[in-house]
């Protein structure tokens, strides 16, 4: 069984995605153990904090169960393409939503600073990609949205915070994919970036944090009302 070491980014998805070739490949079947976690972690060459995250996930979509004492079993197997295509759905909209609860966290924060360290010209550069966002075809919104985002994070000066909302990038373009084809989303985005801008502007931090969390939690919403559809 062909192992890859992981990369930094989005460790667990990766994770995912091996644990997932794994079984349609048929390397795993129901009811086989899998290797334990030190053996993986140690193949994956990643945490094992990191990989209970994955398996976390994994159990959510019963693809996994967890027996105490007895290890971590495949529950069940992947039969079809459109089964395949379902379960992978479902574990990316989980990570989306778990990706939101931890920019509900850092975000707050990264529009404070902006509010406190923008330079006019870092004002001036999201300004310009708001308009850009707003400018974009109805199918081409996800780079601008990224580019949006990032503007805030760059005028926080902060190169962390910067490097975390780079390492999400490609989730972020998979959350507004989803969202915007709700009916009437992308006129609703618009606006609560808008509010965005506007109390960044305005150098008030309060006003861009609870517009800011506004906006995450319609994303939310929005992502959990496709999920029920």
């Amino acid at each position: 069984m062909a192992i890859k070491k992981i990369k930094y980014q989005r460790v667990y998805e990766n994770v995912i995605e091996q644990i997932k070739e794994m079984i349609i490949e048929g390397n795993l079947k129901p009811g086989d153990l899998l290797p334990t976690e030190r053996e993986l972690a140690q193949a994956f060459g990643i945490s094992r904090g990191t990989l209970r995250e994955a398996f976390r996930i994994l159990e959510r979509e019963n693809l996994i169960e967890t027996k105490p004492g007895g290890g971590r079993y495949l529950s069940r197997s992947i039969e079809t393409v459109e089964d395949q295509n379902r379960i992978m759905d479902n574990i990316e909209r989980a990570t989306i939503i778990e990706l939101l609860e931890a920019r509900e966290i850092f975000e707050p924060g990264i529009v404070e600073l902006a509010c406190q360290r923008a330079t006019e010209e870092d004002i001036a550069d999201i300004v310009a990609a708001f308009e850009r966002w707003g400018a974009a075809d109805e199918e081409d919104h996800t780079r601008p949205d990224q580019e949006f985002h990032l503007s805030i994070a760059k005028a926080s000066h902060n190169v962390v915070l910067i490097n975390i909302m780079e390492l999400h990038m490609d989730l972020l373009r998979r959350t507004l994919s989803k969202t915007l084809q709700n009916a009437g989303r992308r006129d609703e985005v618009y606006e609560e970036h808008r509010q965005i801008v506007e109390a960044i502007k305005r150098r008030d931090a309060e006003q861009a944090k609870a517009a800011l969390l506004y906006h995450l939690r319609k994303v939310k919403e929005n992502i959990l009302v496709k999920q029920l559809a």
